[in-house]
């Protein structure tokens, strides 16, 4: 089954990418926010720059401009945080928007990375903040149940582990239709996967 994302130059869920198009922070920003149809897209238009401008791969400058076309082709109407890697704003003074890999639909995300590093980055860009505190809250049941001490750097190795299987494993998107409880904080407990 082919992986679904919120594409941001379709505005819309479509299939992904099934692999990051070129290594790189530029090469996974659209592996998670470009569609294959826009990726697809994309390479008809850079064949276009390339015919109209006479570009020469070759010349480092000349891939420069031709990256720099295709940000603002892929991510256009974006700011500046954007082309920092900060998804777009719904509307001016809103929440910062993400499709949340956990609760699959386009939800408030986080205001800043939760924890250091590239998982950090990963979460901050397609975890929404209820999802974050879904997680808070099943981190806590681990540490209570495993008698976890947080100085110890294999309790703190093994809850890293379990959030990113929490957030980024196989069965880590909650079931169709599934509503936090209504505690009015947004979390709740998860139901156990079938």
């Amino acid at each position: 089954m082919a992986r679904t994302i919120y594409c941001e130059k379709l505005r819309r869920e479509a299939p992904g990418l099934e692999e990051v198009p070129f290594p790189g922070e530029l090469g996974q920003r659209i592996y998670d926010h470009i569609s294959a149809e826009a990726w697809s897209l994309w390479e008809e238009e850079s064949r276009r720059i390339i015919d109209e401008q006479e570009l020469a791969l070759g010349d480092p400058s000349a891939r420069r401009y031709l990256r720099e076309r295709m940000q603002e082709y892929l991510f256009e109407g974006a700011d500046a945080d954007t082309a920092a890697g900060v998804a777009p704003q719904e509307e001016v003074g809103g929440p910062r928007m993400v499709f949340c890999v956990k609760l699959g639909r386009r939800m408030p995300g986080l205001e800043a990375p939760p924890v250091g590093g590239d998982v950090g980055a990963r979460i901050f860009e397609n975890v929404s903040a209820d999802a974050w505190q879904m997680w808070q809250d099943q981190s806590k049941i681990l540490i209570n149940h495993y008698g976890l001490l947080l100085a110890d750097p294999e309790a703190r190795q093994f809850l890293r582990e379990q959030m990113e299987e929490y957030f980024f494993g196989e069965d880590a998107r909650m079931p169709e239709g599934w509503a936090p409880a209504a505690s009015g904080k947004g979390g709740g407990a998860a139901p156990a996967k079938k």
